[in-house]
């Protein structure tokens, strides 16, 4: 019950995340998977997760690689998480009741710097890919 508390007085909703989102240059809010998502160029960044058993309520779904998805779980785990179905995809899964307006300002400006980068799309990079090298894979081999 330290100082924290007034940094957490009221909860960070998905609106706030929306705020944020369109408050950084060139970015919209469309649909993925029927939820609100936004991008930033033609790159998607953020979106609200589709609703599933394992996902938390007021969760939110950030691009983001690999190594700093498990940094951010290993030092934030109450904060950021990943379910069997993310597992695969360059992204992690926020609880907005438990972080802080900063710190989501924070992720989603990580995300959208990315994004404008021209990061390769999440298709691309998924951990599941078999290890065969990429000259000897063809489409449905």
């Amino acid at each position: 019950m330290g100082g924290n508390k007034s940094a957490r007085s009221r909860r960070v909703t998905f609106n706030d995340v929306r705020k944020i989102a369109l408050s950084m240059p060139d970015v919209i809010e469309t649909k993925a998977y029927g939820m609100p998502a936004f991008k930033a160029g033609k790159k998607r960044f953020a979106g609200q997760p589709v609703p599933r058993p394992e996902v938390e309520t007021n969760s939110l779904g950030v691009h983001m690689g690999f190594a700093e998805r498990d940094r951010r779980m290993d030092s934030r785990p109450d904060v950021y998480y990943v379910t069997d179905h993310f597992a695969g995809y360059p992204a992690v899964l926020v609880r907005l009741s438990n972080v802080t307006r900063a710190e989501l300002r924070e992720l989603l400006g990580a995300a959208w710097r990315s994004a404008m980068e021209g990061a390769s799309p999440a298709k691309k990079k998924r951990r599941s890919v078999s290890s065969l090298p990429r000259v000897g894979r063809r489409r449905g081999a």
